[in-house]
């Protein structure tokens, strides 16, 4: 990992192996469990549209199961860095920059945890269970159930308290969730 001039790491974070579940992600696994039980619908009735039924329980498995054991993955192979200029997550094994992004770019960070300061981090605004109003596809002012992973997250932190105080001394805003 090649650091820019004048850029000094001010915290190296490894992520804890065990996933923190906020409420949207709570109601997503629902939604998910409910999508499979329509889809094994669909299978049992062998209706005409069993391709259809098979392809959403595809889905819903990829969103129920596979989907974290995939994050499971991440979090054994990645690291989050923060510098003086930027936010990084790297490859453990060949520190190879998988996302960065600079603090001008980051108009808020949002800390969602519980009571012993563990959970996430998410630099940006979170994504909503049901999106948002301004997406170029709304269904009823809505584009239903939303399934988008936030972009620039540091995921499954332990001590955030002790983390946050650095984005405070650099100038970010941050906001803090308990949950």
């Amino acid at each position: 990992m090649i650091l820019n001039d004048n850029e000094i790491i001010l915290k190296e974070i490894l992520p804890r192996k065990s996933f923190f579940f906020n409420t949207t992600e709570k109601l997503r696994i629902v939604f998910s469990i409910f999508y499979l039980l329509v889809a094994l619908f669909f299978i049992n009735n062998k209706s005409p549209v069993l391709i259809f039924g098979v392809l959403m329980l595809c889905v819903g498995l990829y969103f129920a199961i596979f989907k974290w054991i995939l994050k499971y993955f991440d979090l054994k192979s990645n690291y989050y860095i923060i510098t003086n200029q930027r936010i990084i997550i790297a490859e453990k094994s060949t520190n190879d920059i998988e996302k960065q992004i600079k603090f001008i770019e980051i108009d808020q960070i949002n800390a969602e945890m519980n009571s012993q300061f563990f959970g996430n981090i998410i630099f940006g605004e979170p994504e909503t269970i049901f999106g948002r109003n301004d997406e170029p596809f709304s269904f009823f002012k809505r584009s239903g159930m939303n399934f988008d992973e936030d972009k620039y997250a540091f995921l499954s932190v332990e001590n955030i308290n002790e983390i946050l105080p650095v984005f405070e001394e650099l100038g970010l805003k941050v906001k803090k969730t308990f949950y």
